[in-house]
């Protein structure tokens, strides 16, 4: 062993490089650092565009990007529940209003820009961006009503302009929520801004994308779940371009229904044919073995009866046989 292999003395205090030093995972900390410079730029979203884009390696958004879209939807770090987690040292800011759920909605689309230019510059942070929102929207009983219909508005923008995916749309199959009924006045309002942003067809391609354009009715109240409530409802609401999606969505299923069923009823002649085909080569055999000489007349009398069933259940086969080709003909009409 030579003398870089020998072991420290005890006692020895090892130094370590500064890029293999890791910080402890603070989001409060943070929270703190990101209000000093934050709240430096008042209401004014193009100073606050410009000071989030410089503070990106100072902040670390990759590792604190949670805490980041927290405070800027919701103006503080969420715990669970949805509430704002507040700090014990009063002179400490743990809420800003300079959020989109505080904001006026005059701002709001303002507000998506500059979470359009953080995502273009930080591609990185596109996912954790997603996954806030899902959590956010998980929390809605933590928000006032007001603040549900900013957060409703910011994410009708933000899928009409492909921001984000509408699987983040999930969290409102929560029970809890569309039990309370909180699901569907969400998903309303969001519908509005987002046939702002790029019409009914954009809404159709976002939700079959995410396999969701055959859930809408999952946002309502199970008492409200069926196509005549669905169909009434959205109407009224101003959203017949939904009602109409809805209608197309059932319309679909129904007749796919139509196509599946004959199909399987042609299946079932067969499947008989085949069977009874079976029952008439066992009664032949059966006829051929109980006609041997060393049986005599008991033989014969057998034979005689198991000949008779071969021929039933020959005949069974062809009338089974031709029901099906006629039920496949059928079939073909009105697939046609």
């Amino acid at each position: 062993m030579n003398s870089n292999d020998e072991p420290p003395l005890t006692g020895q205090k090892l130094k370590t490089r500064k890029r293999d030093e890791r910080e402890k995972y603070d989001s409060t900390a943070f929270r703190d650092v990101f209000f000093q410079g934050f709240l430096e730029c008042g209401t004014d979203l193009e100073k606050i565009t410009k000071w989030l884009d410089g503070s990106a390696n100072k902040l670390d958004y990759r590792r604190y990007a949670e805490p980041l879209f927290d405070i800027l939807f919701a103006g503080g770090i969420l715990a669970p529940g949805g509430r704002i987690l507040h700090d014990d040292d009063d002179s400490k800011v743990s809420r800003t209003d300079m959020c989109v759920a505080k904001v006026g909605q005059d701002q709001l689309k303002p507000f998506y820009q500059v979470f359009c230019k953080l995502i273009r510059q930080y591609k990185y942070l596109e996912k954790p961006f997603g996954d806030s929102l899902k959590k956010i929207l998980q929390f809605l009983e933590g928000f006032t009503f007001n603040e549900v219909v900013n957060l409703a508005m910011i994410t009708g923008i933000v899928l009409g302009n492909g921001l984000t995916t509408p699987s983040c749309l999930t969290s409102l199959f929560e029970d809890n929520l569309v039990k309370s009924g909180i699901s569907l006045e969400f998903v309303t309002i969001m519908f509005r801004a987002w046939l702002k942003e790029s019409g009914i067809d954009g809404i159709s391609s976002g939700l079959k994308k995410a396999q969701l354009d055959n859930r809408l009715m999952e946002f309502m109240p199970i008492t409200k779940q069926s196509p005549e409530s669905f169909d009434k409802y959205y109407r009224v609401n101003g959203l017949s371009e939904i009602a109409d999606l809805q209608a197309e969505v059932e319309e679909l299923v129904q007749s796919t229904s139509a196509v599946i069923e004959p199909q399987t009823q042609a299946q079932e002649p067969e499947s008989s044919a085949t069977e009874a085909f079976s029952e008439g080569t066992t009664a032949t055999q059966e006829a051929q073995e109980f006609s041997k000489p060393l049986l005599g007349d008991v033989a014969a009398t057998a034979a005689s009866a198991a000949t008779a069933t071969a021929a039933t259940a020959t005949a069974a086969a062809v009338t089974a046989t031709a029901a099906a080709a006629t039920a496949r003909k059928q079939v073909n009409r009105q697939m046609l």
